[in-house]
């Protein structure tokens, strides 16, 4: 069960991570740059800090 916890968590850290970044945007091909500027303005710090939050704690329950 630990086993499937922390691969999660990596998962899920490591997709907050690309999408605060802007590696990965869920907003290709919707043709919105101003709901989309609006949306990283307001949840990129979350999800940048929150992702490797997550990433870490994925990694320490593998340990």
């Amino acid at each position: 069960m630990e086993l499937f916890l922390g691969i999660g968590n990596i998962t899920i850290g490591v997709m907050m991570t690309l999408i605060g970044f802007k590696v990965y945007n869920p907003f290709k091909g919707k043709n919105q740059p101003e709901k989309e500027e609006e949306w990283y303005r307001k949840f990129g710090t979350f999800f940048k800090i929150g992702g490797i939050a997550v990433l870490i704690f994925g990694i320490l329950k593998l340990i």
